[in-house]
């Protein structure tokens, strides 16, 4: 009988999970899966020892999510001023963006490696800031023009599909249902397929010395050389996102709760002003240290894919960025 191994192989030898042959009996399908939550434990595992060796980087994302506080208080003193705060804070977001998320990356790759500190982060953000601007903004224009393509391509299957039914009645509310969700599903492959494909961009800038567009095909040349791990890492990450993003939006909801007077269909407390405040507070710090264990696993998950597909190319090819 066939055992799966304790230690994943492909972390233990440096090869790629996908090219690996297919042997007839064997339960590939698991084997696989397992390995891939081999390589995101052994990712987490290494990410947590790095922040406890370097709490500076979990400090610096602290502060910049502790930053966000003023726009969520806006709301506070009402539509107009919440709405020019934003707008503010969102131009600011654009030109520094670039910069601390390069120089956050420069700083989990060397919090992996040993110790950390804050020159690292200026220094990783000012050199890499050109190329993290040019792919910040290649990656903005695609997005809108994915979001209206998505858009227009799910309701004219929507309005197809309505069609060839020949019109909706109050009793075809079950096949409403249906064309909504085949839309809805139309939409978000269209639009979020392409980010699973280049999300290892800035990595690929920071730690391979990538240009903007260069980053943009080394992450889909990795991706596709790992298919299975990468499928692994994203549902893992996506749902970790959205079950701490849930929790952590109840604090912005009841301040928009208070501002605006209405009551949530939600089942919440109505809590007073410093109660809700103070939950405000603890709600970026949680989104703080999560983003910084997140920051250093999606560098550490990196390198391993970067290990393996260093080991299927050939000598001669290493070294060059696709």
């Amino acid at each position: 009988m066939w055992r799966v191994p304790l230690i994943a192989p492909s972390i233990r030898r440096g090869r790629s999970m996908v090219k690996r042959r297919f042997h007839p009996g064997r339960p590939y399908l698991w084997s696989a899966g397992v390995r891939v939550g081999m390589a995101i434990a052994q990712a987490l595992q290494a990410s947590s020892t790095a922040l406890r060796r370097n709490p500076i980087v979990v400090g610096i994302v602290l502060v910049l999510s502790l930053i966000q506080l003023p726009t969520q208080f806006a709301q506070l003193a009402g539509p107009f001023v919440s709405a020019a705060v934003g707008a503010v804070f969102s131009i600011a977001m654009l030109v520094a963006l670039p910069f601390v998320f390069g120089g956050l990356l420069g700083m989990a790759a060397e919090a992996l490696d040993g110790q950390t500190g804050f020159g690292t982060f200026v220094e990783a953000g000012k050199r890499h800031y050109r190329s993290m601007l040019g792919a910040y903004l290649l990656l903005l224009g695609a997005l809108v023009v994915l979001w209206f393509a998505s858009s227009l391509l799910s309701l004219a299957l929507v309005a197809g599909l309505g069609t060839m039914s020949g019109g909706l009645s109050e009793s075809m509310s079950p096949m409403l249902l249906a064309m909504l969700l085949v839309g809805l599903g139309v939409f978000l492959l269209v639009l979020f397929v392409p980010l699973f494909f280049v999300q290892f961009y800035g990595q690929a800038i920071v730690l391979d010395g990538a240009s903007a567009v260069s980053g943009f095909k080394r992450s889909i040349g990795l991706v596709r050389a790992n298919l299975v791990s990468v499928l692994g890492y994203s549902l893992f990450v996506f749902g970790a996102s959205l079950f701490f993003g849930l929790l952590g939006s109840i604090p912005s909801a009841l301040l928009s709760e208070r501002a605006s007077g209405a009551l949530l269909s939600l089942p919440l407390p109505d809590p007073t002003l410093p109660v809700t405040v103070a939950l405000a507070v603890v709600g970026n710090v949680v989104f703080g240290l999560l983003g910084g264990l997140f920051l250093v696993f999606s560098v550490a998950f990196y390198r391993t894919l970067d290990a393996t597909d260093s080991a299927d190319e050939p000598p001669s090819s290493r070294g060059t960025v696709a």
